[in-house]
């Protein structure tokens, strides 16, 4: 005490010697400055600790148009999609042109500015096939036609016959034909009915003003247009609808039997009994699946098919196609009703945007105002005490008249046999047959099918068919993991159009380069670790959750388990690559809402190798309603062959399907299977195309 209290006094000595002096207090003050520039630093450094900054909510879309010159847009597609020539040595996979992204050039919003200029539904205000706009030779002006990804239909809606407002009219046509208006911020796109950007002025004097819109990342879905619709291609390649649900085509002219003869010989030598995926344990010899395979090595002919075969599915890049595999069914084997989709991980938690009765209730209310306003416009039955006319308080009535229009056509689509639902749909007959009250809000329960909520209102929707009355039926919840791989893809993006001016670090390849891996995902989180304090880390997800990722820091997937529960933290994930980066033009600001995307199959190209098959060997896709023949077809040991569409396996054709929906869902109907030869050998050919790069995307499945 007596040694503190002379410090004390020692200390007022010399304060009082200091300020007695212009230059001791001179001394004095600069040292308390220092003394609160040293306090001030501290606190940045234990709150921030370098921390990468955090960005403001402002747009990610550029809007960008490539010169409205002749050639252009198809100049920068033939690139993309350039042949390498056989004679020469192969580059190196992440300097060829297999890795480029040809980019989604986005409308610009902003500049329309013809003021006078309002959108409108013309000609009857309905929504029309397109077979009656495509009759219209040339197109009228003033008046566009426009459909939504992969459909069939459409709205006719007044034009002012300048490009820079077409965007205004798009955007009012995505409303009207009840697109995800939650996507509309993060940008619009338009394709020609040949599958085509249309990016600029010339683009668009060269369509007849059909044109299809895509939101966001969607890509490109072939129409069916009808049974027997030919799609000649720019390369000479020929598309034949021959189902439309779910969507398969015809495809002639792709490929060439001496490259059939190459497939064969090249992968021959490495055919091992086919294998099925199967959980975490990978992919494993099954009973379901007889044949024999192999995968192709990366080499020039590899790579030009995998090029074409993004050309010929309209892919934004030639490493969307995985390499071929070769498939060989010898007598009696098969490959039972599959799904070509992957189904080993859950990424975004159960029940993620699950339907409820207050959903189904919301939708009642907001379409019985606008039928009230529609007045004599709307057909009689959808009029106000009309069997049609939603209420959602009506235990029976509506109900009733709604459930039955989805269970009709539920069951000649054999949407419930597509569910594996059908026990669940005779129990929906039953009901309606027995006019049992309060049968909706049983269908909306836990134990119901509130997942077919939309479903339900789609049916309702074709059956008034007013565009007015179309309904965006989303919780507009978008999941952290979500918005993690949508960041990748806008990344890869990026660093693919902006080529050489992008630092080393972050070249295809490189170290940084954005990847849907999870040992790049533990990369960041390590990142994350370094970059931030734990009281940041804490606010962005929670004490326990921060506990636990740091004792988890090295294990697979950490990162994802984390995002799956706390969004924020994706902000501290993105910053800390971007402090890496150190790039200008990547710097990432989370949209509002983005569509659950994670890496997938998305369509298969399957190629009829040989002509030994005279009996059998067929693609049989069950639930589909169309026939190829009226020929009654039975195949041992496999009884799907005797139901749905059954495609011959024509030698030097090929059958084109989808695994997803235009909105980037699974496609139940896209079931098939692979009938076996009754005699001979059959040789056919994967090309598994995907939503993402097919090597990197197929790691969240096999890490």
């Amino acid at each position: 005490m007596k040694a503190r209290k002379n410090f004390r006094n020692q200390t007022v000595v010399k304060i009082k010697t200091l300020t007695s002096t212009l230059q001791g207090r001179k001394y004095l003050f600069y040292s308390i400055i220092k003394l609160a520039l040293v306090f001030i630093v501290a606190f940045v450094f234990t709150h921030m600790s370098y921390s990468p900054r955090l960005q403001p909510k402002t747009s990610i879309r550029v809007e960008q148009k490539l010169p409205s010159a002749k050639g252009t847009t198809l100049n920068r597609i033939d690139e993309l999609y350039k042949i390498d020539d056989a004679t020469s040595s192969l580059p190196p996979l992440y300097e060829s042109n297999v890795k480029a992204i040809f980019p989604n050039f986005v409308l610009s919003g902003n500049a329309c500015h013809d003021v006078a200029y309002t959108p409108s539904i013309l000609h009857e205000y309905v929504i029309h096939p397109v077979t009656k706009a495509m009759e219209e030779t040339p197109a009228k002006e003033n008046e566009l036609f426009f459909m939504l990804n992969g459909q069939n239909e459409g709205i006719y809606v007044a034009y002012n016959e300048n490009f820079e407002c077409v965007h205004k009219a798009a955007e009012f046509a995505a409303r009207a034909l009840g697109a995800d208006v939650n996507l509309l911020p993060n940008g619009i796109r338009l394709f020609d009915q040949a599958g085509m950007p249309v990016l600029n002025a010339y683009d668009f004097s060269k369509t007849n003003r059909n044109l299809h819109i895509l939101l966001d990342f969607q890509i490109w879905i072939w129409p069916g247009i009808r049974i027997g619709h030919k799609y000649t291609l720019e390369n000479g390649v020929v598309l034949t609808t021959i189902s439309m649900s779910p969507k398969v085509f015809d495809v002639e002219k792709f490929f060439s039997a001496n490259e059939s003869a190459e497939i064969i010989a090249v992968g021959m030598k490495n055919l091992e009994r086919s294998k099925v995926a199967s959980g975490s344990v990978g992919p494993s010899v099954s009973r379901v699946r007889t044949s024999h395979t192999a995968f192709l090595h990366d080499d020039t002919l590899t790579r030009n098919f995998q090029r074409r075969g993004a050309r010929l599915a309209r892919l934004p890049s030639p490493s969307f196609s995985e390499r071929l595999q070769l498939v060989r069914y010898k007598k009696g084997e098969f490959y039972k009703a599959h799904h070509d989709t992957f189904h080993t991980r859950d990424f975004v938690p159960d029940n993620w945007n699950t339907f409820t009765f207050q959903d189904f209730s919301t939708w009642t209310t907001w379409t019985a105002e606008k039928l009230r306003n529609l007045g004599q416009r709307a057909p009689e039955d959808f009029r106000v005490g009309g069997r049609y006319f939603p209420d959602s308080n009506d235990s029976s009535g509506f109900p009733h008249a709604l459930l039955s229009l989805f269970f009709k056509n539920g069951n000649a689509s054999n949407f419930f046999a597509a569910q594996y639902d059908t026990e669940w749909g005779f129990w929906l007959g039953k009901c309606l047959k027995e006019q049992r009250l309060n049968i909706m809000s049983t269908v909306m329960s836990d134990g119901g099918r509130p997942t077919y909520l939309p479903d339900i209102i789609h049916q309702w929707e074709q059956a008034i068919g007013i565009p007015e009355v179309r309904y965006t039926l989303t919780k507009g919840n978008s999941n952290g993991v979500s918005h993690y791989y949508n960041w990748i893809r806008w990344a890869k993006e990026r660093i693919s159009y902006h080529g050489d001016d992008v630092p080393a670090q972050i070249h295809p390849g490189a170290e940084l380069y954005p990847s849907y891996s999870a040992h790049f995902e533990m990369k960041l989180l390590g990142f994350v670790l370094e970059d931030y304090r734990d009281n940041l880390i804490n606010r962005a997800t929670n004490k326990t959750m921060y506990d636990w990722l740091t004792k988890n820091k090295h294990k697979l997937h950490t990162t994802s388990d984390v995002l799956r529960d706390h969004r924020d933290f994706l902000e501290l994930v993105i910053r800390s690559w971007e402090a890496r980066a150190r790039y200008r033009n990547l710097v990432y600001a989370v949209p509002t809402y983005v569509k659950h995307f994670n890496p997938q199959r998305f369509v298969t190209l399957f190629l009829y190798l040989n002509n030994e098959t005279k009996v059998g060997g067929e693609t049989v896709f069950p639930f589909s309603t169309e026939r190829y023949s009226g020929e009654k077809i039975k195949r041992t040991g496999m009884s799907d062959c005797s139901r749905g569409l059954a495609v011959p396996p024509r030698p030097l054709h090929a059958a084109l399907f989808y695994s997803q929906t235009p909105e980037g869902d699974t496609e139940a109907m896209s079931l098939h299977g692979g009938c076996p030869p009754e005699e001979g050998t059959k040789w056919g050919s994967n090309l598994f195309m995907w939503n993402a790069d097919a090597d990197d995307g197929s790691s969240v499945w096999y890490d």
